[in-house]
């Protein structure tokens, strides 16, 4: 065990362990697992060692307490767990352009799903969200607004994972307002080559349920993203 440790904390290994042995054994949602005593007693610890590897655990949804029963595995909620690490201060170039790189892909990939199931009802509203933003002044990325019409496209789409993620790009839309200059010297250099998309365009396009249509457009939408994806990854100056 000492070798074993020595490249992290006991706490770590252990937490390892218990992950190990749920994998394993092919532990389902709410099968139980080890009371502290028997863990500590396996893996040859203390209680207190086995008590903050649990704690862990059970902040990343692995596993949860429950009454009569003790410990249980759980379904972890994968996006609850990145969104306390996702913090665009925190993160290197390298990570912000691949959280951008996947929002744009998924953009762009989710367009059948959003036209197969958006109604009249889902049309209305999204108009209602761009009448709002088209009483904001700043030129920047109004970051309320993107949130609001993304989750709705998102909801559309009717994919839990899809909407959760929204919350995870919170951080990268407030990237992108702090870096708005760098952003828009791509929409710059493309204003006289491309008709700049914004939500309003997108909303004409579903309502024409243009599958082709809404997804150049949503291409085009996210271009300064793409060309600023692009310019870095060619350099290699991600860090």
């Amino acid at each position: 065990m000492e070798e074993i440790v020595k490249s992290g904390t006991l706490v770590d290994w252990v937490e390892s362990q218990i992950i190990k042995d749920i994998r394993q054994n092919k532990m389902k949602i709410g099968a139980e697992i080890p009371n502290e005593m028997e863990l500590a007693v396996k893996y040859d610890v203390g209680r207190n060692v086995i008590r903050e590897s649990l704690s862990r655990l059970r902040m990343l949804g692995i596993i949860e307490s429950r009454k009569r029963r003790g410990m249980v595995v759980a379904e972890p909620n994968i996006i609850h767990s990145l969104k306390k690490v996702i913090n665009p201060y925190m993160l290197s170039k390298e990570t912000i352009l691949n959280l951008l790189g996947m929002r744009v892909s998924l953009e762009i990939g989710c367009a059948s799903f959003i036209i197969n199931n958006v109604t009249d009802d889902d049309i209305k509203e999204l108009k209602k969200i761009v009448a709002r933003e088209a009483k904001t002044k700043d030129i920047k990325i109004d970051i309320e607004a993107e949130q609001a019409f993304h989750s709705k496209i998102y909801s559309i789409a009717k994919n839990r994972v899809m909407l959760d993620f929204i919350s995870l790009l919170l951080p990268v839309f407030r990237y992108v307002n702090d870096h708005f200059e760098d952003f828009d010297r791509f929409n710059q250099m493309n204003a006289g080559a491309r008709q700049q998309v914004g939500h309003k365009e997108l909303v004409s396009f579903l309502e024409a349920r243009d599958l082709k249509g809404y997804q150049k457009a949503v291409e085009e939408h996210l271009r300064a993203y793409i060309d600023y994806i692009n310019f870095w990854s060619k350099l290699d100056l991600a860090y």
